[in-house]
This record gives C-alpha cells, sequence and structure tokens, in this order.
C-alpha cells in the first residue's frame, strides 16, 4: 500500500457479518468516530465489532510504504480509508474487494518476528521485540478483547516507556506531558481479536513508540493510557 497524500492513509480490510450492509457499517463507523460523545463513541464501537470482522490493513505516509499480508476466504471485502470518516461522501471512497477461490489453500506468510496483543489483569497489552531489522515482514497477532491496532511512531533517541506513557496519561485528562513523537504513523490499522496478520514497513532505522489509538469501548479509556505501548528500535 502506497500514498501520495501528503498527511498519510489508514487503510483498513473488513469483511461484514451476515445481514450487516455497507451502509450499516459506515453509519456505526461514523459514531464510533464521534469525539464529542463519549458514551455515543462508546456505542459505536462496539456495533462495529458486532458489524463486522477487521482483517487490519496499513497505515502508510508518502515515503513509507507497507506491505500487507492478511489469508482470505472467497467473499466480499471492503477496503476503507479510516482517515476519511467524518468527511463527506465516504461510502463513495470505499472500495469493493471480491475474492475468489484458487486451486487449494496459500502458504501462510513467513514473518521473522511476531507482535502479539495480549490482555492482561492490567488491561491489553504488546509482547514484541525490542528491536526489529527495518523492512522486516513482522506477524501482528491480536489475542485482546477487542479490535487494535500495532502503529510505529518515531521518537528521539532515549525516549522512555514512561515518557509515552505519561503523554497517552495527559491526552485522558492527566498532568501536562510533552509530544513526544517526531513522525507520523506506520503500522497496522484495527484488527479484531482472534485475528493475524504480517506487515513490512520501509521505516527508517531508528527509536519507535509502538502504540494503539484505540478506546476500550467498555471503559471509554485509551488502551495506550492503560500501558499499551512499548518502546523498540529499528535497526
Amino acid at each position: 500500500m502506497t500514498t501520495t497524500d501528503p498527511d498519510g492513509a489508514y487503510i483498513g480490510l473488513i469483511g461484514l457479518r451476515e445481514g450487516v450492509s455497507l451502509q450499516r457499517y459506515l453509519a456505526d463507523l461514523e459514531q464510533a468516530y464521534d469525539d464529542t460523545d463519549r458514551e455515543a463513541a462508546m456505542a459505536g464501537s462496539r456495533a462495529v465489532e458486532r458489524d463486522a470482522v477487521m482483517y487490519g490493513g496499513a497505515a502508510v505516509l508518502p515515503d513509507v510504504p507497507v506491505t500487507f499480508t492478511p489469508r482470505l476466504r472467497p467473499g466480499t471485502y471492503y477496503l476503507i480509508d479510516f482517515k476519511d470518516v467524518g468527511s463527506p461522501g465516504l461510502a463513495d471512497k470505499v472500495r469493493k474487494l471480491r475474492v475468489v477461490g484458487g486451486h487449494g489453500a496459500a502458504a501462510a506468510p513467513r514473518a521473522e518476528a511476531e507482535i502479539v496483543q495480549v490482555q492482561t489483569v492490567d488491561g491489553p497489552r504488546f509482547r514484541a521485540p525490542a528491536q526489529l531489522r527495518a523492512g522486516a515482514a513482522v506477524r501482528v497477532t491480536n489475542h485482546s478483547r477487542q479490535f487494535n491496532e500495532a502503529i510505529f511512531m518515531p521518537v528521539p533517541e532515549g525516549t522512555t516507556r514512561a515518557q509515552v506513557g505519561a503523554f497517552f496519561a495527559a491526552v485522558q485528562g492527566g498532568p501536562a506531558a510533552p509530544y513526544p513523537f517526531i513522525g507520523g504513523p506506520v503500522g497496522m490499522v484495527p484488527l479484531s481479536p482472534g485475528r493475524s496478520t504480517v506487515i513490512s514497513a520501509a521505516l527508517r532505522p531508528g527509536t519507535y513508540a509502538l502504540v494503539t489509538w484505540m478506546t476500550d469501548y467498555r471503559t471509554g479509556r485509551m488502551h495506550a493510557a492503560q500501558g499499551m505501548h512499548e518502546i523498540i528500535t529499528v535497526k
């Protein structure tokens, strides 16, 4: 996936559950993105999870393409740029993808590293390596309770996990904290629980915060503010 949009793109692949129309899904998605009504947004997020299976996708920047490799059964899927949610004509920007049967099952894509989203007594967390090779194929698996992301945000060398956590705590109304990021998001957009996919991003060597911008639709709190973030060095 690539983009020429200077602000990047947030392209997700979804499959609608039986009986759900695209119009209903998009209406629930718009509600989930409502930043003026927390309760309505939480209800919209729960509806989105009922409406569709999210197969991940790619957050891309103009100079950082991302390869995204899911395994799909034959059927109808949709590509949606989540950055378009809230703008006019969202339905016209959605692209339908029809997957047809082939000759036997495709081999599972290989990966040299694993990022796993897990549920703990303290909330969702990442299980991720401290270092990654630039351009490495990474398998992302969601074992948390709801759809989640695995987004790489560049930070200055020496940035700590505590500094990233302080920023997200500030976003949730805690004490003010500096903005730690020095670039835009690259990585995997929302993936449903129980799903796995492989991504490969042409990240520059450096230090990155691995984060999710998703909110827990049971509590209304950002997962990252509850500790779902890590520091990773890309070599």
